[in-house]
């Protein structure tokens, strides 16, 4: 019989949702090439939507109370300790107790904590805990306090990104073992206190985000994101209101897509007939089949972009901050565009809208450079081997 593995998730697994989503619905894919897999996922009730988990892999559901309520005590606990505000909204009880009933069943070989967020549940009943970061959240708190419009949100994220790096490094001080998207992240941790984290890109599945074999035939500027989440609001804020106007000037008949969840009011209000936000959408193949650019000016963030990658690999050429393509090993101006001032980054996308040619030999050279180094097949059976090993020692 193969080991158990119990995989802690922080939200449904989902292949197409978001990149979390993502991440987590194909490596439990893989765990379950090797392990018998258990999945406790968190569930939002304001943004509900089905887990979608891979063959072979039971998925429960754990319902969280409203986010309103949660960011309310969320407020009221940070003010009463030192513990960060991510830490708080993640608390479950109801999760704790279940991961307690099923490690009261059978004990696991490994309890697998699918991001930060959710491992002090995992701790929280004893066993070998390993915490994949899809990101290092101290550092998306640093550059929001660089970067954010607000002077408010600046002070809050200077806050919280102390209290967030010192949870991690508590985290990494407990766990047997983590992995993380980049080498970039694995030096950071490697310093916060982890021996040898393993390196787990984020990939691309390559079957369902094919080449696309024709052109597109409008010049459509793409964008895809989570928008209720501030470094993508940011981004999207900065393309509409820096970049786009100068796209515009250099291709009168460009158009933008924003499409992601939950705008705030006042970004959605930055629509126009050429820049539309299409709102919350599922499988976003169709949209890079019409899309002549994705555009990823991202000015804060941490891991890696999902969003990069299945650009890529449809065939769609990337413009990208450097910020927004950190962590992946794409060869800038041959197989990606890298820009950090507006006036620079317009003028790549206008160049590639203006020479197909060109955007075709920059998109040929990625998709080659993702089929090298980002199939999640090949992501995902060494993230088991390295589990199966360390789990046999």
């Amino acid at each position: 019989m193969m080991p158990l593995a119990l995989s802690v998730l922080s939200r449904p697994p989902h292949p197409t949702r978001d990149g979390l989503a993502i991440r987590n619905h194909y490596l439990l894919a893989a765990l379950a090439q090797e392990f018998r897999v258990r999945a406790f996922a968190l569930r939002d009730p304001d943004r509900d939507y089905p887990a979608v988990p891979p063959a072979g892999v039971s998925v429960e559901d754990v319902p969280q109370t409203s986010r309103r309520i949660r960011r309310a005590l969320a407020a009221v606990g940070g003010l009463l300790s030192h513990r960060p505000y991510s830490e708080w909204m993640y608390r479950s009880r109801a999760l704790e107790r279940r991961l307690a009933d099923a490690v009261a069943e059978e004990k696991p070989d490994w309890i697998v904590a699918h991001s930060y967020h959710v491992a002090p549940a995992a701790f929280s009943v004893g066993g070998r805990v390993w915490i994949d970061f899809h990101n290092r959240d101290s550092e998306i708190w640093t550059r929001t306090a660089e970067t954010a419009p607000s002077a408010w949100t600046r002070a809050f994220a200077r806050g919280q990104a102390k209290r967030v790096e010192a949870l991690e490094r508590d985290l990494l001080a407990r766990a047997a073992g983590a992995s993380c998207v980049s080498a970039r992240d694995a030096t950071a941790l490697r310093v916060a206190g982890v021996a040898e984290p393993l390196v787990v890109p984020n990939g691309v599945d390559l079957e369902r985000y094919p080449y696309r074999a024709a052109a597109p035939s409008e010049e459509l500027v793409f964008f895809v994101g989570d928008l209720s989440w501030p470094p993508n609001a940011d981004a999207v804020r900065w393309l509409r209101e820096r970049i786009w106007p100068i796209v515009r000037r250099l291709r009168p008949s460009a158009r933008a897509e924003i499409l992601g969840r939950s705008p705030a009011p006042d970004l959605a209000a930055l629509a126009s007939e050429d820049f539309r936000f299409l709102g919350e959408g599922g499988d976003t193949r169709p949209y890079w089949s019409r899309a002549a650019v994705a555009a990823v000016p991202l000015l804060a963030g941490g891991g890696t972009r999902l969003k990069i990658l299945e650009a890529a690999a449809c065939g769609v050429p990337v413009v990208s901050t450097r910020v927004g393509a950190e962590g992946l090993e794409l060869l800038p101006e041959t197989e990606i565009a890298l820009r950090d001032d507006p006036e620079r980054f317009a003028a790549a996308i206008a160049g590639l809208l203006a020479d197909p040619a060109a955007a075709r030999a920059q998109a040929a050279a990625a998709r080659t450079r993702i089929e090298m180094l980002y199939d999640w097949r090949n992501i995902g059976q060494e993230f088991v081997r390295a589990l199966a090993r360390r789990g046999a020692s």
